[in-house]
């Protein structure tokens, strides 16, 4: 009985549903700031972002070195993913205020 009432119970994927939204949105307007090209997914935690100039290795690298900001080159998923980058909303709100802070968007 008691599972059936945990399965029935689907407030708390709203509620994440909705935190991996606002984390995008957050991320994908401090990139737009900064003249990069943002798409948000339609039910992903990730962005996949164009590097600029195409150069994943490069953009990786700035992100780290501005951000602290780790990132994925897009050549680790394939041939597709190629010139573009992927970020995962997974880090709570207040490591997305840091990058925020140090991108001097605050």
């Amino acid at each position: 009985a008691a599972g059936a009432v945990a399965y029935g119970d689907d407030g708390h994927v709203d509620e994440q549903r909705a935190r991996y939204r606002r984390r995008l949105e957050r991320m994908a307007g401090l990139l737009v700031d900064h003249g990069i090209d943002v798409e948000l997914p339609r039910g992903a935690f990730y962005l996949w972002v164009p590097a600029p100039g195409g150069d994943a290795w490069a953009f990786a690298r700035r992100l780290a070195e501005d951000a602290g900001v780790l990132v994925s080159p897009g050549e680790f998923y394939g041939p597709a993913g190629a010139g573009h980058v992927r970020l995962a909303m997974v880090q709570p709100d207040d490591r997305l205020a840091l990058v925020a802070r140090r991108l001097g968007a605050a």
